[in-house]
């Protein structure tokens, strides 16, 4: 019906391009608040940085370094350049393509004299620009490639350009290991390495060199839709896993945010919050009381029996417990699967973790409805 409505009041080809902007619109508007980022294609907008991740990294600049120059090396559709204009910076907005150009020009045409947009390739820097932002193109062909050394540019090219900036920051994908990347071992050794989630999903890895660099080499970044930001800066720790049996008895469960997870801080935030692992490969933690950290979400333990289903369903009548969420680790069967294999008689929808400790497969039954978690920024930093 837009589409028919918009063809005959602005002509077929005009009405199907701007009903597909509509349609584009609708579905970043998890990402962006409305009108942030206006003109959008299907590839720009998939690739582009979450209005508060790209908020969040204009931040980092902005109190490291104050207002500077920043070129914006793979802008795309202009979500970064945005971003970092409203943060008072001078930015340099470049990209290959003609075509995306027009969208990042249209969508930074509020920034004035804040953001300049031109055709460059990213391997003949500017001269002026101190900061640069790279962000290759992991879909070079239309399809998405794990490989870096077939992304636009590639890792490798990337990081020369990075190392040759008095400060830089490379994007990378969410799964992303730089540590076991060699080019990154070799162009970029002292590299901080910054996870990024927003409202508990991971959106990112992010290489900061030279004057960006300095600090720990690990760094865990929570942001919420809210606008809070946690950050945590530190070493990997060890915290030795519960015994088994004190593991199917801790009176809470907590699943640690992603970032987390990526930036090997799980030790870190199990001793900082007094819960240790369930198992020494899983990362769920138990403990005994509500942990109230902003790394974690937790919930109250109600019951805890072997992934029997008589035993399951016999734990869940006691509670009143018919149809199930499962929440998994170290299970090889989905969790819907699950969730129909094990759903109680009863009439309360229940919340149900399965863990794989040393001993087998359990399952726990969790209050559903755990309390907020803490917000800021976590001691110790």
């Amino acid at each position: 019906r837009r589409v028919e409505w918009l063809r005959r009041r602005l002509g077929p080809d005009l009405g199907t391009r701007a009903a597909r902007l509509a349609e584009l619109r609708v579905r970043s508007r998890a990402r962006f608040d409305e009108d942030w980022l206006p003109f959008l294609d299907g590839k720009g907008s998939e690739q582009a940085s979450a209005q508060r991740v790209a908020e969040d990294r204009a931040a980092v600049l902005l109190a490291n370094l104050g207002v500077s120059q920043i070129w914006d090396a793979t802008c795309g559709i202009g979500a970064d350049s945005k971003a970092a204009a409203q943060s008072g910076h001078s930015v340099i907005a470049s990209d290959r393509g003609f075509e995306v150009l027009r969208y990042a020009r249209a969508n930074l045409a509020d920034r004035g004299d804040r953001a300049l947009v031109v055709q460059a390739d990213v391997c003949r820097p500017p001269a002026t620009a101190r900061v640069v932002l790279i962000d290759p193109d992991r879909r070079p062909d239309g399809v998405r490639e794990r490989d870096p050394a077939r992304w636009s540019p590639t890792l490798e090219a990337a990081l020369e350009v990075a190392t040759a900036f008095p400060g830089a920051c490379v994007k990378l994908p969410p799964a992303f290991d730089p540590a076991a990347n060699p080019a990154v071992a070799r162009l970029a050794p002292a590299a901080r390495c910054s996870w990024t989630s927003l409202d508990g999903e991971l959106r990112e890895v992010a290489l900061w060199t030279g004057v960006l660099a300095e600090g720990k080499r690990r760094e865990a970044r929570l942001l919420r839709s809210s606008g809070s930001v946690a950050v945590l800066a530190a070493e990997p720790e060890e915290s030795p896993a519960l015994e088994p049996h004190a593991a199917r008895e801790v009176g809470w469960l907590a699943e640690p945010d992603p970032a987390v997870l990526r930036a090997g801080l799980l030790g870190r935030v199990a001793n900082e919050i007094g819960f240790r692992p369930l198992d020494p490969h899983l990362a769920y933690l138990g403990g005994e009381a509500a942990p109230g950290s902003p790394w974690v979400r937790a919930w109250r333990v109600l019951g805890c029996v072997a992934l029997d289903r008589r035993r399951v369903r016999a734990l869940l009548a006691a509670h009143d417990v018919g149809p199930v969420t499962v929440k998994k680790r170290g299970h090889p069967d989905d969790a819907d699967r699950l969730a129909r294999r094990f759903a109680g008689p009863g009439s309360r929808r229940g919340l149900l973790a399965v863990a794989r400790l040393d001993a087998g497969h359990v399952a726990y039954l969790l209050d559903p409805d755990p309390p907020a978690s803490g917000e800021g920024r976590p001691a110790g930093e």
